[in-house]
């Protein structure tokens, strides 16, 4: 009975033992990727990467735009007409005449009171918004790619502890058959291995299904397909205390800068609004040249135009619009305040957070050694009868929840 049951283990675990090979097979065909190569391609194929992209090109051509406002305009017009006149001295009763005038024109504006010069300040600010939404874009996917690459990571690991504990558990449970069999166990025990092998079943099911969205959403960010995930290390140059970790976050966080851009160009339109009902010079010159019927009626112009305007009324339109964009630049103001407040509050929280994860690995590290040493040391204690099967089960239980 003993050389039985002995065979019988043997060929559980020499089927355990294929298993992982032929797992390790599978994963061999995987290609490996580095957190390097997760973050390139997702940077790629990022659609809020490539909108804000085209965000910053429209805004530098609008620096551009600004820059040309009073820049120097040529025009050339040609018009032709063709008049039939009644005439009761003419056989047929009409006269007609042709005429063609063409007509070159150049025109420049001279002086806008800084308009033009404060509409260029304004779009630049707007661009260095645009570069740094860019920045706040590609600090997104950065952040997705690198959670999602993890998630693979944890979901993979999981589900091999999950899938490890319901094939031991499956031994175990075999193994309690076998020995109610041969009259050495009871039904009690078989019974209770049964019901930890279908709590096992029910666990790995459900890490495969976090395994499935794990990978999906790992492919959807970057574009891979059948690819393994590689664990890397932290980065280097973080933060050394929550006091660094607020100050860095409220300097150079691309949502602060944006928020304090967005201050700063709302704090020129005041003064755009007033540049725009202020005196302005316009200069132009055009040459025309007239031809018709009879050389008589030929002739050449050209005129030279000075001008200077500016509005005298001040029209409620121009009050209403003075009112709206001091009370946008005041709410642009707390607009920034409040970013900056909540940037170094999620950056203190964030830093705290870190501190706390690594003080819990270094804690969960020394209870998987323990753990490890009580099922070694249980296993051994069930071999010379001084545990029962069930205590081996529950320290493996205990080791398998200090894994996962």
């Amino acid at each position: 009975m003993m050389f039985t049951m002995r065979r019988i283990n043997c060929l559980f675990f020499g089927l355990y033992g294929i298993l992982l090979i032929v797992q390790q097979s599978y994963a061999d065909v995987l290609k490996s990727v580095t957190i390097e190569e997760s973050l390139a391609a997702g940077l790629k194929v990022s659609n809020p990467i490539a909108a804000s992209q085209q965000a910053f090109v429209v805004a530098r051509q609008a620096v551009a735009a600004a820059k040309a406002a009073n820049e120097l305009n040529g025009n050339f017009a040609l018009s032709g007409s063709n008049a039939q006149s009644d005439s009761k001295s003419t056989a047929g009763g009409f006269v007609g005449s042709t005429g063609l005038t063409a007509t070159f024109s150049l025109s420049k504006r001279i002086y806008d009171s800084g308009e033009s010069k404060t509409k260029f300040e304004v779009a630049e600010f707007d661009l260095e918004k645009a570069r740094n939404e860019y920045l706040l874009a590609e600090q997104n996917v950065i952040f997705d790619v690198i959670s999602a690459h993890l998630d693979v990571l944890s979901a993979q690991k999981a589900f091999d502890i999950r899938d490890a504990n319901e094939r031991r558990l499956f031994a175990h449970t075999e193994a309690a058959r076998i020995r109610l069999a041969a009259g050495t166990s009871t039904p009690t025990r078989l019974a209770e291995a049964e019901a930890r092998l279908a709590r096992a079943q029910s666990d790995k099911i459900l890490a495969k299904s976090g395994l499935q969205s794990a990978v999906e959403a790992y492919e959807s960010l970057t574009g891979f397909d059948t690819v393994k995930p590689l664990s890397f290390s932290l980065p280097q140059g973080l933060p050394e205390n929550t006091a660094d970790a607020e100050m860095k976050a409220g300097k150079s966080h691309p949502s602060v800068i944006i928020a304090d851009l967005a201050a700063k160009s709302s704090g020129l339109q005041f003064k755009l609004l007033k540049q725009s009902v202020s005196p302005k010079v316009n200069f132009s010159l055009s040459a025309s040249r007239t031809e018709k019927e009879g050389r008589s009626s030929d002739k050449d112009e050209i005129t030279t135009k000075l001008e200077l305007s500016t509005p005298f009324l001040v029209t409620e339109t121009t009050r209403t619009s003075s009112r709206s964009r001091q009370a946008s630049h005041l709410k642009a103001q707390l607009d920034a305040s409040e970013r900056r407040r909540v940037v170094e509050l999620e950056a203190r929280r964030a830093f705290r957070e870190y501190e706390a994860s690594v003080a819990q690995i270094q804690a969960v590290e020394s209870e998987l050694r323990a753990a490890k040493l009580v099922a070694e040391g249980t296993e051994s204690e069930v071999e010379f009868g001084l545990k029962t099967l069930l205590d081996l089960l529950d320290a493996e239980h205990d080791l398998s929840n200090a894994e996962l």
